[in-house]
């Protein structure tokens, strides 16, 4: 990806200060998407943030770091690749199709708070949206530019946008010439615009002679750019499209490739194709000879080469036949004997049309064995053959001929031994980590044509606390790729899962898999109260502060009573929890604490329950807070213990604290100006959490100033604009 230049050299930035401010927007994304709103621990990283970034853009205007798919750079220099946060925020940037990201002056804890909503969103969301630019458009964000990744340069041709045709509509081809022309242009010496028809051979040789020359640090970048196009193309069996893979050329290509650089081709590929096989992967795969099959075999063997369990299935059923030549010369014939021929085809035949009549609503007939005339070729035999082998297909089958057997079965004792069957079948596709063969399974499970004991049964099955914790184990098992399988399968059995969650989540260390664990729980909504309530003695500080986010999503006034023992737990951060969960209830003892708290001489105490206290509905907090901004004084702890007292008000959001921030408005301080100064603008941000009739005159007239206030008063007054217009 290339980069604008800037006029600000490398050297000139600090490349620490840049790289710890990276660190710390990578935490605060990851808090923003761990904690509710409001949290404290995502304020103090919010506030953390902006610190790091006003110090670093102290000596700069602009700062462009740009992203690669797991690789930030700065004025064409790489960050340390090696550094795992870095890598982790170049993906999230790039996942989200923003090219470049570019930091100026004046970042806010506002803006910041926008942006990682931005980076929590799904790109099948920022789609919906509309893409990257219209959400950061909307989003108000001003110290942080992107510029966009634009992805349809990526998947079409030059001759494709001429000939006004939707990008790899037409064929298979475009793959191959892509991938040919990226080799050729200025990097092979060859040249050339007939990508499309050089020799596979010739290029592979070509490819061969420059590795060895330059080593593999400068291939990389072609190898991604393969596994990527192998990994996302699209075949003609799997949508009816016509588009075409062009399997023979590429595993011919990848057949003549030296051996170290055919493994890190494919190593590359399989990488991409981890949770399955794609439909190109599988042509490729299909074409190759025997012997580059068992060198593949060979490879894994040794931990040369790792491969999901998908693939790996792929392979081993490819290289069964090896020693009878190439797969093209293997016929139906040769791989069972006549009477198993029959049998198969009977079977494979009387399936599909049954289905078809029983969809149609007539009877069923067995079709008629092939003529001469209609026999298939040896290849056209062997690739039907094939196609049945895939992973996923037997246990289909055999999947449907249970449930057709359980709908038609009156017997009881049948329907358990079809049940139990089932149910082994269901924990062996658990253990081989097949989650979307078992979610299609447990989707017609529910079917109200079974008989409600068959789906009893079955649903006692997938309600074991071995089962559930199965399914939670591949979490660690398969790593991120399948969280979304293990979501829907929560989705799908819901409630059993509940006190399996809540067990793991008390020892869980990965942070990610706490956040995932939290986001089920709180999903789960009032059937999770009472799990919750029965572990809130004896737990450590940390699982009880989770149990209270959870508790504090309920909205249940039931559970004060059992969260008020708390407010004196030895833990700081518990009691701080606690307090926060009995404010949003308006819990009177919570109330009292924190209007005691605000009168505290420890100004730490003071400062938690200014922050507490925006959770608080009570009119007597509510004159505390006011109190504070009206209180004479200037020094750093009273200007400290102010700006905080306006942010509660904001959350409160009751239009009575507006005349007492008003009249700070109109103050003047000549000694302490500067200290006033900033005080003002914290409170004309924190208008936009008033009602828009009350907060838009007073913007509208600070506004009209040419000053700093000014143009913090006139960006407000769009955002409740916004507001107003959305209300």
């Amino acid at each position: 990806m290339k980069m604008q230049p800037s006029d600000i050299p490398i050297d000139a930035i600090d490349t620490k200060l840049l790289g710890s401010l990276i660190i710390e927007l990578n935490i605060s994304r990851r808090y923003s998407k761990s904690y509710p709103a409001g949290h404290p621990v995502i304020d103090a990283s919010l506030n953390k943030v902006v610190a790091h970034y006003a110090r670093l853009m102290e000596a700069h205007d602009e700062i462009v770091i740009a992203a690669a798919k797991n690789a930030l750079l700065v004025e064409n220099a790489t960050l340390d690749k090696s550094n795992l946060v870095f890598r982790d925020f170049a993906g999230v940037l790039f996942e989200h199709g923003i090219g470049a990201l570019v930091l100026r002056r004046g970042l806010t804890v506002e803006e910041l708070g926008s942006f990682n909503l931005i980076l929590g969103l799904k790109r099948e969301e920022v789609s919906e949206q509309g893409g990257i630019e219209r959400i950061w458009e909307q989003s108000n964000i001003r110290a942080l530019g992107l510029r966009a990744i634009r992805y349809d340069l990526f998947n079409a041709t030059e001759s494709d946008m001429a000939a006004g045709s939707p990008p790899m509509e037409q064929s298979g081809e475009g793959l191959w010439e892509r991938f040919a022309r990226g080799l050729m242009d200025g990097s092979l010496g060859g040249g050339g615009d007939d990508a499309a028809g050089i020799d596979p051979k010739q290029l592979a040789q070509a490819f061969n002679r420059r590795y060895r020359e330059s080593g593999a640090g400068g291939e990389d970048e072609h190898i991604e750019v393969f596994a990527d196009l192998i990994g996302q193309q699209k075949s003609n069996r799997g949508d009816g499209s016509g588009r075409r893979i062009p399997g023979s050329r590429i595993a011919t290509f990848v057949e003549n490739l030296d051996p170290e650089l055919r493994r890190k081709f494919l190593s590359k590929t399989f990488n991409t194709a981890e949770s399955g096989t794609s439909p190109a992967l599988e042509e490729v795969l299909g074409h190759m000879p025997d012997h580059v099959i068992e060198g593949i075999l060979e490879d894994i063997g040794s931990d040369r080469v790792h491969v999901s369990p998908a693939i790996m299935t792929l392979l081993q059923r490819l290289s069964i036949h090896s020693a009878s030549g190439s797969h093209d010369s293997i016929s139906f014939a040769q791989l069972a004997d006549a009477g198993s021929q029959e049998k198969l085809r009977m079977i494979f035949n009387e399936h599909d049309v049954e289905e078809q009549g029983a969809e149609d609503g007539r009877p069923t007939l067995q079709p008629p064995p092939p003529s001469d005339a209609e026999a298939l070729s040896p290849r056209q035999e062997f690739t039907l053959l094939r196609e049945t082998m895939q992973p996923d297909w037997l246990e289909s089958r055999v999947g449907e001929i249970i449930l057709h057997l359980a709908t038609a079965g009156e017997d009881p004792v049948e329907s358990e031994s079809l049940a139990q069957n089932l149910g082994d079948m269901c924990s062996y596709l658990l253990q081989t980590g097949d989650y979307h063969q078992l979610l299609g399974i447990m989707e017609q499970t529910a079917s109200p044509t079974l008989p409600a004991a068959f789906r009893d049964l079955l649903r006692d099955r997938f309600s074991r606390r071995d089962f559930l914790e199965e399914i939670l184990n591949g979490l660690t098992t398969w790593g991120k790729s399948r969280f979304d399988d293990i979501r829907l399968l929560i989705e799908t059995i819901g409630p059993p899962f509940i006190d399996p969650l809540l067990d793991i989540l008390a020892t869980e260390e990965s942070m990610s898999l706490r956040r995932f664990m939290m986001d089920r729980l709180l999903e789960f909504g009032p059937a999770a109260k009472e799990p919750v309530l029965a572990r809130l003695e004896g737990q450590p500080w940390y699982y009880l502060r989770n149990l209270l986010i959870i508790l504090r999503s309920q909205e249940d006034p039931e559970i004060i009573q059992h969260i008020r023992p708390l407010v004196m737990n030895k833990n700081a951060k518990v009691r701080q929890d606690a307090l926060r969960t009995l404010l949003s209830y308006n819990d009177p003892i919570a109330v009292h604490q924190i209007l005691r708290d605000l009168d505290s001489s420890d100004k730490e105490t003071r400062l938690t329950a200014i922050n507490l206290a925006e959770k608080s509905r009570s009119p007597d907090v509510l004159k505390k807070l006011v109190a504070i901004i009206a209180k004479s004084g200037f020094s750093p702890l009273d200007l400290e213990l102010k700006c905080a007292a306006v942010q509660s008000l904001k959350e409160i959001g009751n239009e009575e604290a507006l005349p007492e921030l008003l009249k700070v408005l109109g103050s003047v301080n000549l000694i302490r100006a500067k200290a006033l100064g900033r005080l003002k603008l914290e409170i004309v941000r924190s208008l936009e959490g008033y009602p828009p009739k009350n907060a838009l005159p007073i913007l509208e007239r600070i506004a009209w100033g040419g000053d700093e206030l000014a143009r913090q008063a006139e960006a407000c007054l769009r955002v409740v604009r916004m507001k107003s217009n959305g209300q």
